[in-house]
């Protein structure tokens, strides 16, 4: 990964940037509303805001900053993200809600790994993983993405469609699945995996995700996705690391 003032350039332009699509996104000329539409408009969505989570919980990762900072940017996103939500920002609070999940992800990582040692990087993926599939199958995640409105704003991000092509948003981006991402970014790091895989695997796991969700007209877990994206590139180095001393 890219280190030093550039490593501080990225983590502080990519959230900019990612606020501007979710602030212009209305602005942008629409594509219609069918299901090439939907993955257009989610596609690049995900994009934006996994870019943010990634980001952020790279820059974060490193021993060298004190959980102290860590917190404080988590509770100072919770404060943009109470106040836009306040005064109805919808989308445009995606871009801070992904900077408090990537802040959230990274103090996980620090206590998964510091209370339950490197075998936390395959452990917990799978555990997660399967979770978020029973939950997506017969719980509260399957009821929000039902359509059932109460606490669906707070337990994801709003994906926007462009020109208001559609009434609401075009699709959701649940908080947990970018605390996770962030989670095991931040491990990838910390643990010396293939970080450049690693991010590109979770990623791939989300649009994946997006792409059968939209495909099949129904919820799809994404953390099952993403952990086999973290997972698979790190498969050698995690055989390694879960292998007792």
């Amino acid at each position: 990964m890219v280190r030093g003032p550039a490593s501080i350039l990225i983590a502080l332009g990519l959230p900019l940037v990612a606020l501007a699509y979710f602030l212009c996104a209305g602005a942008l000329p629409g594509v219609g509303a069918g299901d090439q539409a939907l993955l257009a408009y989610c596609g690049v969505g995900v994009v934006a805001a996994a870019g943010v989570v990634l980001c952020v919980a790279w820059a974060t990762a490193p021993e060298r900053i004190p959980v102290a900072i860590v917190a404080l940017l988590l509770a100072g996103a919770v404060l943009v993200i109470a106040v836009m939500d306040g005064s109805g920002a919808g989308a445009s609070a995606s871009a801070a809600e992904a900077v408090g999940a990537a802040a959230l992800g990274a103090l996980l990582a620090r206590g998964l790994v510091r209370w339950i040692g490197p075998v936390s990087a395959v452990v917990v993926p799978v555990f997660v993983a399967i979770v978020d599939a029973v939950s997506v199958a017969a719980g509260p995640s399957s009821r929000l993405a039902d359509g059932h409105p109460r606490g669906a704003a707070e337990l994801s991000m709003d994906l926007p469609s462009w020109g208001h092509a559609l009434a609401g948003p075009a699709g959701r981006l649940g908080l947990s699945d970018a605390v996770f991402v962030a989670a095991f970014m931040a491990c990838a790091l910390r643990l010396g995996l293939r970080a450049w895989a690693s991010a590109l695997g979770m990623l791939a796991g989300l649009l994946g995700t997006v792409a059968i969700s939209i495909e099949a007209d129904r919820a799809i877990p994404a953390l099952p996705l993403v952990a086999i994206g973290f997972l698979a590139p790190n498969a050698d180095r995690l055989a390694r690391l879960a292998r007792p001393a």
